[in-house]
This record gives structure tokens, sequence and C-alpha cells, in this order.
């Protein structure tokens, strides 16, 4: 199984939802810089965040612009494009462990709220159909 550990910022607002088995969940895009100079380029990541993982998230605020460290399993995804004509690959992330990167726009959280700390990853009945329901099948995540 490959394991990322990597430092991005979160791309968008994200909500919490919940799958069809009643397990929460947080899905996001993190953009990781690579390279210097005129090499620079960034890269994105589709990271999946489950149970206490994603509520933490909702609870700290993570917001578009934080800046984290996430660690988790690394997967090459094929999927569908919206035009239903082509297909292409995206790198999914399934967190195990994040945190906020000191410096970062996010602000500290509350004293009431403990650490984030490293959790289970979410058991293969619970992956992503086309459609954005959590089925139990493993499909390619919505485009």
């Amino acid at each position: 199984m490959s394991q990322i550990h990597t430092i991005g910022r979160v791309t968008a607002d994200f909500e919490l939802q919940t799958s069809t088995n009643g397990v929460p969940y947080v899905r996001f895009s993190l953009a990781e810089r690579l390279g210097y100079g005129e090499r620079a380029r960034t890269q994105y990541l589709q990271v999946w965040a489950w149970r206490e993982d994603a509520e933490r998230l909702m609870k700290y605020k993570v917001k578009k612009g934080s800046l984290l460290w996430v660690s988790g399993s690394l997967e090459l995804e094929t999927y569908q494009k919206r035009d239903a004509k082509t297909k292409d690959r995206r790198l999914k992330v399934t967190l195990d462990n994040w945190g906020f990167v000191p410096g970062g726009k996010a602000s500290a959280p509350p004293p009431d709220i403990e650490s984030p700390h490293v959790s289970t990853s979410p058991d293969d009945a619970e992956q992503a159909t086309p459609d954005g329901e959590i089925d139990g099948d493993r499909e390619p995540l919505p485009g």
C-alpha cells in the first residue's frame, strides 16, 4: 500500500456529508506545490476523510486556503469525466492523519477541542460511485 505525507492548501470550503451507511465523510481537493522557480507546478490530490477525522475537520473550521499536512494511503484512480466520453486519472488520498501547518491561514483551534489524531481508514464498503452516493462498490469518484 502506498502512503503519502504532504502539505497543501484546501481548494474550496466543504461540508460534512453522510454515506448511505450512515458514516460521516468529507471530500476535498488539496493543492500541493511541486518544484521550484520556473519548474514549479501545482498537483491536486482528492482527499477523503471519514468518521472522526471528517467531524474534526469541521470542528476545526478547515476552509478554503487552510494550509494542512495530511498523511494517508495513496491510490491512482481512473474515473469517467463529466462529458461521459473520456476517462482520466486522479490521485486519491484516504486520510489517516492531518493537522494545520504553523503560519498557514487557519487560526488556532479553540482550546476545548482536542487535537487531530491518527484514525483508521474506511471499510471498502464506503467508497464513492459516479452519481455521488456511497453504496459499497469501489467505483470512480464523482467528477
